[in-house]
């Protein structure tokens, strides 16, 4: 598989995944508000901004800056793991801060885990803008 239908995959992935986390977390704030479960609203936020928001983020960044830059220049298996970091990330945080546990070293290993991720994503995407313009001025 080439490159651009690596990455192609990898977009689907995160969409798909983004709105995953949106179905969860739509439900939970539900069952939240109504009283069913009690739960803090910072971990369903964070799943609604990390696990949506950022992920669609993420995917349609990774079809529009090439196209717009007109150089597919990201880096496949850096898509991969700024993929793998962000969800554990998530999946730590949110999975000791839904279960009401005080572990701090979990959830801030969680969150530095998903800005690592975040700050890999915008050196991915970066590049791809960087190596349009070096191109231009050849």
């Amino acid at each position: 598989m080439d490159n651009v239908a690596a990455t192609s995959r990898m977009v689907r992935t995160y969409i798909a995944t983004g709105f995953l986390y949106f179905v969860v977390g739509t439900i939970l704030l539900a069952f939240n508000l109504s009283g069913a479960v009690t739960v803090s609203r910072d971990p369903i936020f964070i799943l609604l901004l990390y696990g949506f928001v950022t992920q669609l983020i993420f995917g349609v960044s990774y079809i529009f800056v090439p196209g717009v830059s007109r150089h597919s220049g990201v880096n496949y298996k850096v898509i991969i793991i700024e993929y793998v970091l962000l969800n554990a990330g998530i999946i730590a945080f949110d999975g000791v801060a839904l279960t009401g546990q005080q572990d701090a070293a979990v959830i801030l290993g969680g969150l530095i885990v998903m800005i690592v991720a975040v700050l890999l994503h915008a050196v991915n995407i970066w590049h791809t803008i960087i190596d349009r313009k070096s191109r231009n001025t050849t």
